[in-house]
């Protein structure tokens, strides 16, 4: 059975446990590389998840 999880999007958010957060795109470019691997990735469309990392204002989030 396949799945049906889509790939990681550049526009999905990085968090790291300090509360540093990042676009994918901009980890994948290496812009974070002196940050540890130790992240959670949070779907851009999950907004209730971003929320709960009160990330809303930082992103625009109503």
């Amino acid at each position: 059975m396949a799945s049906t999880e889509q790939p990681y999007h550049p526009d999905d958010i990085v968090v790291w446990s300090d509360g540093t957060w990042a676009t994918l795109g901009e980890v994948w470019a290496g812009d974070f590389g002196w940050m540890s691997d130790d992240y959670e990735i949070v779907r851009a469309a999950d907004v209730e998840r971003l929320k709960a990392l009160n990330l809303a204002d930082d992103l625009g989030l109503p």
